[in-house]
């Protein structure tokens, strides 16, 4: 099992006088955590997942130490020491721990400023930013800071420089593989808004079970088969017909529509479906009595 220490120093006056307890600062260190294993499912994803032990070792300091962990299965965590190589395992542990530092150091130069321009050569990434300044980290770095769930992690991670306090919290595994972000720094780690992403459009005539009526133009509620969902109606001839009562439902009534079903992710990067009826083509009435079958079909055939 690979073992790797990585120092966390949360620094201020309300740390060396014990006035916030260690709990408080429980979330940015599960953050931490989380970081990293962002961090090691962009660079290695197959690899077994990854795990931060946390130990106080005096005020306002918190040692770290990383390390891979084997699955639960007791086949697969005897295979797994049988096959493992400790030394990749390390060197992984190291390339993450130098991925996270470049990034945090990447995120306070860039800070808010626009990038202009980039360009790729020799597996490094160099950015152009708006006040001309050029900036070159490692594409491994470069993927990381794009990464919209490892920016949000890191946000948490330095939240606690919001509490009155805490002056700065500094990352390092030696002299020469160390990042402090201080007080001022906090704003520079504000989560990037993300554009909702269209994917597909597509339309299609299909029948649809009709829920819930809106009448106050808000979204339908139907059915299609086992699937349930709202949609908004565009149909202007529709809706005139139903606010002037020309159109009435009853509970197994169902629409031949025109539907449009627009997929697009949203700004947390989450699948969303957006669903609209374009026209209506058919109002079916549903079954309002029993019927009957009065004849047999071998009898009417003879």
């Amino acid at each position: 099992m690979a073992k790797y220490k990585f120092e966390v120093h949360y620094s201020g006056p309300a740390l060396e006088n014990n006035s916030i307890p260690v709990k408080d600062l429980a979330p940015s260190l599960l953050s931490l955590s989380e970081a990293f294993q962002t961090i090691q499912k962009i660079e290695h994803p197959n690899e077994e997942p990854l795990s931060l032990n946390i130990s106080a070792t005096k005020k306002g300091s918190f040692i770290a130490e990383l390390f891979l962990v084997n699955g639960p299965d007791l086949l697969n965590h005897v295979i797994n020491i049988l096959n493992s190589n400790p030394s990749q395992a390390l060197l992984n542990l190291t390339t993450y721990t130098g991925i996270f530092i470049e990034v945090i150091k990447v995120i306070q130069q860039i800070a808010k400023k626009k990038i202009k321009d980039k360009s790729e050569e020799d597996g490094k990434v160099t950015l152009t930013l708006d006040d001309k300044t050029k900036l070159t980290m490692s594409e491994a770095a470069f993927r990381t800071y794009r990464n919209l769930e490892f920016r949000k992690e890191v946000n948490e991670i330095v939240k606690p420089l919001k509490n009155e306090g805490i002056e700065s919290v500094g990352f390092s595994h030696d002299e020469k593989m160390s990042v402090t972000v201080s007080h001022s720094d906090y704003s520079k780690f504000d989560v990037p808004s993300v554009k909702e992403k269209h994917l597909e459009t597509n339309d299609a005539t299909v029948y649809l079970q009709i829920i819930n009526v809106a009448f106050e133009h808000g979204k339908w509620k139907f059915s299609m088969g086992d699937s349930q969902f709202f949609a908004d109606i565009d149909d202007e001839q529709f809706l005139k017909s139903v606010e002037k009562n020309e159109e009435q439902f009853g509970s197994t009534d169902a629409l031949k529509v025109k539907l449009r079903t627009a997929q697009y992710l949203d700004k947390n990067g989450n699948l969303k479906t957006n669903y609209t009826i374009v026209k209506v083509l058919e109002h079916i009435k549903g079954s309002e009595q029993i019927g009957l079958d009065l004849f047999d079909e071998d009898d009417e055939n003879n």
